[in-house]
Formats: structure tokens, sequence, C-alpha cells
């Protein structure tokens, strides 16, 4: 009976150490949102109309998805008004005289770079598929106040945070460049960014739990059709080879400035090859794949009823029209209310991929604070004057 006794209680508190000593030692498995990373260009950064700063960089998709993930999400903001200035700030008054002196130095985080190691989000303006693996903080720019100023590449850092889920969304540049600058040489060689760009995929992959590392979802996301967005316009000067299209701030058309229908449809073949490398990534190893080309044409075909807190369609609608709501003022990236879009979108796929069960982003109510609906200002007004020269430095400074 003694032994019995001895037997019962040596089970007992082998059971009770084993319980309270995995919860001590933090053995209890990850969950797949528990620390998500996103990697990509402006989008993911938050630039908006021609700027990043700290009051939207927290309404970009990326910050968007963290939240419903219920997820710590830390970005590297940028003091008031940025690097560079928000267009609609500057019209609006809103930047006080001694604020400038932020984007004249080049920008400066917030954390002044102590919260490198617990980054987040990895999105830089104007990085390509290429920069992901190899440009450093020390190009300086956007890279610098993103990755710091020796800083390695925004994939490494990413990754050395053992994330559990991936967002990854660099290729935009790879093909916005040609439009942005009217030149189809800007156009990545199709075999330079397939080799980039699984390199990238290929890192990743390396750190999936299968392979003995942490992430157990990714999400790619693949390139809109560039030569449709609100930044350019379709030019009115029989002069000019009919269905060609400008920047929407030249006040006149240029053939200096072009893309002629052969252009376009250049861009838009370019567009298609790249979207089947994303596609095709996704599909070999089995990732959510978002299709942003499909539903930007989607909307720009028919716009988009937003959505209320329960992913129910409302009468309010948007467009990819310049001053739309899609867009914003830059009429390249999107608005405050098109990131919550863009985020439902995303949470849509990786909830059907992943068998997760996401809320969607109350896009009503984005809308109602996304003072570029509530209250729009409309640069076309200026562009015999400096709006013009100040995007025209933007597109070939970073762009």
């Amino acid at each position: 009976m003694k032994k019995q006794i001895i037997g019962l209680l040596t089970i007992i508190v082998l059971v009770l150490f084993t319980a309270t000593g995995a919860s001590a030692m933090g053995s209890k498995p990850p969950k797949i949102f528990d620390n998500y990373v996103s990697i990509g260009d402006s989008i993911t950064h938050g630039f908006q109309s021609g700027a990043v700063d700290e009051t939207r960089q927290p309404t970009a998709y990326p910050a968007l998805l963290a939240n419903k993930m219920g997820t710590t999400f830390n970005l590297p903001l940028l003091k008031f008004p940025g690097y560079l200035v928000n267009i609609e700030d500057v019209l609006k008054g809103n930047i006080a005289w001694w604020q400038y002196y932020y984007p004249l130095v080049g920008g400066e985080r917030v954390d002044n770079y102590s919260g490198q190691s617990s980054l987040n989000n990895f999105g830089i303006t104007g990085a390509a598929a290429h920069d992901g693996l190899n440009t450093y903080g020390s190009a300086g720019g956007f890279y610098k106040l993103v990755l710091g100023p020796s800083g390695a590449p925004s994939l490494t850092q990413a990754l050395a945070r053992k994330p559990t889920f991936v967002s990854f969304w660099l290729a935009n540049n790879d093909v916005l460049g040609s439009a942005l600058h009217c030149d189809t040489g800007a156009l990545t060689p199709l075999a330079e960014f397939r080799n980039d760009f699984l390199a990238c995929v290929n890192q990743i992959a390396a750190k999936e739990t299968s392979n003995g590392g942490t992430i157990q979802g990714v999400v790619l996301l693949n390139v809109p059709d560039v030569t449709c967005i609100a930044y350019l316009k379709e030019v009115n000067d029989p002069a000019l080879p009919a269905g060609s299209r400008n920047p929407f701030w030249m006040p006149r058309a240029s053939a200096n400035m072009l893309l002629t229908p052969a252009d376009l449809a250049l861009i838009q073949q370019r567009t298609e090859e790249i979207n089947d490398e994303i596609y095709y990534a996704a599909l070999a190893n089995n990732w959510a794949h978002v299709d942003a080309n499909g539903i930007f044409m989607d909307i720009n075909d028919f716009g988009h009823a937003l959505k209320d807190g329960t992913g129910v369609p409302t009468g309010q609608t948007i467009s990819t029209d310049y001053l739309g709501g899609l867009f914003s003022l830059d009429g390249v990236h999107p608005s405050v209310t098109g990131h919550a879009v863009a985020a439902n979108h995303i949470i849509d796929e990786v909830n059907m991929k992943y068998g997760q069960n996401l809320a969607p982003v109350n896009e009503v109510s984005v809308a109602a604070a996304d003072t570029l609906l509530t209250n729009p200002v409309d640069p076309r007004n200026h562009l015999d004057g400096w709006v013009a020269d100040a995007i025209y430095f933007v597109v070939e400074l970073f762009m």
C-alpha cells in the first residue's frame, strides 16, 4: 500500500512538473500569426501622395493586417512630415514651417533606430526584387531609413526576426518605372527579375517549418497593370499617336514624356510575364496568392463598393480615377481607403488558404477618416507651378 501511494505521488509530481515546466519554458507552439513580417516596396512602406510619414504609415495594408491578426507590428516611423512632403499636407497648410527641417535633412526615424531589432515592416520606397537580398542601408535614402544606416538587406533582416507569417510584395518597381518615366527601357529584363525574385522566394521557403524554420504561412502578391493607374492620362493631341498616355501632372502633352500604344502593350506584356513567375512561385510552394492585377482591373472596369465591418458591400463606391478614392494624390500609391481595400483582399486569400478566420477591415469607417475623401484637394489646379516640379523631382529621384 505504501509503495502504491509513493508511486501515485510520483506520477502526480511528474504531471505537475510537465505542465508547469512546459509553461515556464515557453514551449507552447507558436500560432501562424504570432510574428508577422512584411517585405515590399513603397506600397508596403505606406508611401502616399508623394511622401512617407508617421501619420499615414499605420494606415498601410500590413499594419491593418497585423491589427486583424492581433499581433505586435513595429514600423520604421518617419517624423512628420516625413521624407519629402505629402502633397495633401502642403495644399492644406498642415505643415508648420519648422517641420520642413525633417525632409530637408533626409528624414528622421521616430525611434532613432533603437527599435531596429524588433522591426516588422520592411517595405522600402523604390525597392525592386533585386533589392530584397542585395541592397543595404548604406545605400542611403529610404533604404537607410528602413534598414538602418548600415543595416542588412530587407529580406535578410525580416527572416532574422524568425517570423511565423510573411507577406511578400516586391515586384511592382520592376515594371512601374516604365510608366512613371514613360520609358520602356526601365522595365527589368525578365530573366533578371526571375533570378532575383526566385532567390528571395527560396530564402523564404528555407525558413518554413517543414525545413526546420518558423514560417507557417506566406502570401505573395502580383503586379497591377501600371498602364491604367491614375498617374497616366490619355493624350488629347492630334499631333501625337492616338491612344498615347502621359503623366497627369503635365499640363501639356509632350513626345518627350509619352507612352505610345506600342509602349503600353510592351509594359503589359512584361507585367503578365512577371505575374506568371509570381503565380508559379506561389503554386510551387503552396502559398497564398493575391491576384492584385485582376482585382485592380476589376475596380478599374466597375469600381468598388466599400464593405462594412462584416464584409458586406455598401452603396458607397470608389474608382481608379484620379481623386476617385483608390489612389492618393500622386496617382500611383493607394489612399488610406485603398489600403483598406487591399488588406481585405489579402485577408480573403489568407483565410481561404490557411483555414483562418481573420475579420475584415471596415472600409466604410476607414473611408470616413480618409481626408482625401472627406475633404479633397486637387493638385491639378496648380500644375503650372511647384506641384508639377515637385512630382517630377520625386519620380526622378525615387521611383
